[in-house]
């Protein structure tokens, strides 16, 4: 026998009351926005239907996601200036670390605004590692139009265009198919 205690209020539908729980996270649902799977009814979050729509999450989560994510991308970066050498698996290092804080922080959500909130941090990564990297090279190097020229300044900065590219498109791509949303 199921008690009046076990109904409550759907949390998208304020003014709908249920007895039906998600089967993933237990989130009160009602008729209107329960999803059928084939493991039970779930909320839209959990069924991946929050995947295009800016809104979906509440700003608290996006503000942790964000300063989660950036704070793995200031320690890779400052790692990548480092030890430049060991670019590829920075890259993924960059790309799955900022990608998984960001889903801890906002509790395994997706979403458009996580994607695009991912890829900023890696991106924030990728030039905090070039910036330290060229403040290594101190005042003594030429003008920056003339930097660009100088094979100390291309050899500082490990500056080869086509692993540097695949390797910023590998750590860029990891936050974009993460957080994408079930189509």
């Amino acid at each position: 026998m199921t008690s009046v205690l076990d109904e409550r209020s759907c949390p998208r539908h304020p003014g709908t009351t249920t007895r039906l729980r998600c089967s993933k996270c237990g989130t009160p649902i009602c008729p209107r926005c329960m999803v059928e799977t084939p493991v039970g009814y779930r909320c839209p979050a959990c069924a991946g239907l929050s995947g295009g729509a800016w809104g979906d999450l509440p700003g608290s989560l996006l503000v942790r996601a964000a300063a989660a994510g950036l704070l793995v991308a200031f320690v890779v970066g400052w790692l990548w200036s480092r030890i430049p050498e060991w670019q590829f698996y920075l890259a993924l290092l960059l790309g799955f670390g900022v990608a998984e804080a960001m889903a801890a922080a906002a509790r395994l959500r997706r979403g458009l605004a996580l994607q695009v909130l991912g890829i900023a941090g890696v991106a924030v990564g990728l030039v905090i590692s070039r910036l330290l990297l060229l403040a290594e090279l101190g005042p003594e190097t030429p003008a920056l139009p003339s930097r660009l020229s100088d094979p100390r300044f291309i050899a500082a900065l490990q500056l080869r265009p086509i692993p540097d590219l695949l390797f910023a498109a590998l750590a860029l791509l990891i936050p974009f198919v993460r957080f994408r949303g079930a189509r």
